[in-house]
């Protein structure tokens, strides 16, 4: 029994030999003066166009992890965490403010 449990944990459905990460979302980070609602669905919208920025959105904005950190966990190295997240940073920004009009 105890076998058969572990290898359906390590199984590919269940995310197989990937780093389990444990991510704390620090809500003070969120400025007071942001739509929190207009960030959401905008994170929504990148996601679905561009996966690996939203998630560099996630976890070094929301999780609080380092570019090293965050590339580690996405297999890539820190100077695409870097651009990817610059990027984002400015996609947001822009698509927040088209909602506050």
């Amino acid at each position: 029994i105890l076998v058969d449990h572990a290898r359906r944990k390590r199984s590919q459905k269940r995310g197989g030999d990937r780093q389990q990460v444990e991510l704390t979302i620090n809500i003070a980070s969120i400025r007071e003066d942001v739509d929190v609602l207009a960030l959401d669905e905008a994170l929504d919208r990148l996601q679905a166009s561009l996966p690996r920025k939203a998630d560099v959105v996630h976890l070094h904005f929301f999780a609080e992890l380092s570019i090293e950190q965050t590339a580690e966990i996405l297999g890539c190295s820190p100077s695409t965490v870097d651009k990817d997240w610059r990027f984002a940073r400015s996609w947001l920004r822009t698509e927040v403010a088209k909602g506050d009009h």
